[in-house]
Parts: C-alpha cells; structure tokens; sequence
C-alpha cells in the first residue's frame, strides 16, 4: 500500500496498535486488545463524545467549539433539553459504547443538568470522561464528591504553568490559580491512584508553551496523571489548525493583542518532533511504552474515532473536529441532528465514511499532522512517498 507524505510526517501501520501502556491512558480511554479488536471487527461504538451547554466560565481564544471571528462564549440557541440528552446515551449504549466523554461546548459542571447526566452515564454501567477548566471544583467538595462516587475520569484544562499566560489565553484574570486548586484536590481525593489514572490535563500546543511541555509531561509521569498534549483541533477558533480567535481576545481591554496572538501560533514541524523526541525521552525513564502511530504527544492513541460526537444541538459529527477527510481535503463531517429522527446506530453502521474510518483505525488522529517516534520516522525517507 502507497501512503502521501503529509509535511514531514511518515505514515505507517504498527502491526501491534491494540496493544496498550496501561500506564499511559486514563480510565475510559484504555481497552484491552480483545475489546478493541472486537469493536472493529463487529461495528461497536466503544468511545463517544456528548456537550452539555455551550455556556462557559472563560472565553478561550482558542476554542475550537466557537466560530473563528466570535467575540465570547455564550450559551446556544435550542440546547438539548435533559430528556434529549438522556435518549442520546440510550442511543450510544445501545451501539456498544463503554465510555462517554463529555467534552463540553462551554463548562459542563455549570450546566444546570450536570448531576443528571452523570449520575445517569453511571446508572448505566458507563464510564464518564469529563473534560472541565477546573474553576468551580476549585471551590466545590461536592462536585469532586459526586465525580469521584460516580466514577468518573477527569480531564483538566493546563496550558502553561504561567498564571499570566494561562489567564491570557483563556480569556480570565485569576483562572490559574483556581485551576491550581482544582488539581490539587483532585489528588488528594486520590483522582490519581489507580491504574489506569482518573486525573488527566488537557495541553494544547503552541508557540507560548512549547517550552514548558517537558516539564508538564515529566510531572504527569511522577504524578501518575495522564498527559493529553496535542495540536489545535482544526475547527472553530483554531480553523485548519491555525489560530483564528484573534476577535476573543480583543474583549479584555487589558491583553497586549500582538503579544498574545504570536503566543498562540501553532508549532512547526521542527518543533514538533523535538517535542515528540523530548517527551519520547522522559516515558522511557518511567517505562512506557509509546506506539509508533499515536494521537498525541505523549505516544497514546486515540479511541475517539471509534464513537461519535453529539453536539449541544443535537448534530452528529465524526469526532469532536466536525470535519471529513477524503482524499486528503477536509470537509464538512455533519452526518444529521438527532432531532430529525435519524437513528445514531443507523448512522453508525451505515455511513460509508465511517466503515472506512474504522477499517484503517491505527491510534492515530486523522484530523492532524501523523505523530510518530522519531527513532522509527528515521528509518524511512520522508520526503517521498512511503510503499508498505
């Protein structure tokens, strides 16, 4: 089989993609080989993605939920009532799922239906996977109570160790350090614990923390938290993995906009594979095992392809980029809205871009540039096409 070179990325197939680091995931996101194998083989969903409200406690300049030329965050028009939402997660059980992110279109612990759905998730035998800026655990027990009892795997937003870059770029003064706090009693509950970890921080990368990666990775593996470091998902406000969010940052009068914008430049390819080198560098100290396809930074793969992601409106997307590749051109990935009584498993089973995207799942992100070890991109002439 002949594979385009994309950039300075190899593209390969590792015989051995189902085999996981169960040190190297987070609950939810970990599946033995035979599960993993099984739900390719069968047509299951294992990992799908739901929103609570778009509403939200900061405004991202990054977002990739809002439009590239939105001003702020604001709640959506015709959000999906709680009776919507539950039919959602009936729909995805009954295809198979085992897990349900839910990665919020804004803070889903604001959202006025929060308990209800997890508790709900749980009540189901299901694993939550809740993705939160961390600024209202910080100051709430009983949230950090209830997720801990229900289960629930917890990803928090760190872009940077810098509360004056971290504050900037999310669009609040004072975030990080409710962000710190958040952490801090996560682990104390013990979050961080068991293997697979419950406690994950989510990383964006960018020209602004590029350098503080490392160090944020090494953190992560002395303090058994799982490190999702990435490029922009190439939608909303980081449009085709550039950043477009330029109008979000012109609402706080305080941000030196220049500054901050050349902050927020993606990384290059040079960068990138220092970066996967540095990182590739630390897991061997702690003895994880990297993939030679992966999803992030951190060698792990992404199951996320392996579900769908339902949006605060109800339309279904392939994952959470709301994008299409064919041919190596991105489109748009909307497949229909659940209250046009389309059925999700029919779509699931059925829809041709989707049996493609399944067959050829290899760990890796189809919506970004192919992470690979360096060690092994170094055998292959990566300036032309690769055969296998």
């Amino acid at each position: 089989m002949k594979f385009q070179i994309r950039g300075v990325y190899s593209f390969f197939i590792v015989k051995n993609f189902m085999t996981l680091d169960i040190k190297n995931s987070i609950r939810g996101w970990f599946f033995s080989s035979d599960t993993l194998r099984t739900s390719i083989e069968n047509g299951l969903m294992l990992n799908a993605s739901i929103d609570l409200t778009n509403a939200c406690n900061l405004n991202c300049a990054y977002c990739y939920i809002e439009e590239k030329n939105s001003v702020r965050k604001r709640r959506k028009s015709h959000e999906l009532s709680l009776s919507e939402s539950l039919r959602i997660i009936d729909e995805l059980k009954a295809c198979g799922v085992k897990t349900i992110n839910i990665v919020g279109a804004g803070e889903p612990t604001i959202d006025e239906y929060f308990y209800e759905i997890v508790n709900y998730i749980y009540s189901q035998g299901l694993t939550t996977i809740l993705f939160t800026n961390g600024a209202k655990l910080a100051s709430s027990i009983e949230i950090i109570d209830f997720c801990y009892e229900h289960d629930v795997s917890v990803v928090v937003k760190y872009n940077s160790p810098s509360h004056k870059i971290q504050d900037m770029v999310a669009g609040k003064r004072g975030y990080s350090q409710k962000r710190e706090e958040a952490i801090k009693l996560l682990i104390k509950k013990g979050f961080n614990k068991p293997f697979p970890t419950r406690l994950g921080i989510d990383m964006l990368s960018f020209k602004g923390n590029i350098k503080d990666i490392p160090a944020m990775h090494h953190w992560c593996r002395e303090n058994n938290v799982y490190p999702i470091c990435g490029d922009y998902i190439p939608t909303g406000r980081t449009e085709d993995g550039k950043f477009q969010g330029t109008p979000a940052l012109q609402n706080d009068p305080l941000n030196n906009l220049n500054y901050v914008e050349s902050l927020l430049q993606p990384i290059d390819n040079k960068e990138r594979i220092n970066l996967i080198s540095l990182l590739s560098e630390i897991d061997q100290n702690y003895g994880i095992e990297r993939s030679g396809c992966s999803a992030y930074f951190g060698g792990s793969i992404c199951t996320q392809i392996l579900g769908l992601y339902i949006d605060i409106q109800g339309n279904i997307w392939p994952c959470v980029a709301r994008k299409k590749q064919e041919k190596n051109k991105f489109s748009d990935g909307l497949l229909g809205n659940v209250r046009k009584n389309i059925s999700i498993k029919d779509i699931w089973l059925f829809n041709s871009y989707l049996i493609q995207l399944r067959k050829h799942f290899n760990g890796g992100c189809p919506y970004k540039p192919i992470l690979v070890d360096p060690v092994v991109e170094s055998k292959y002439d990566i300036n032309h096409e690769l055969s296998l």
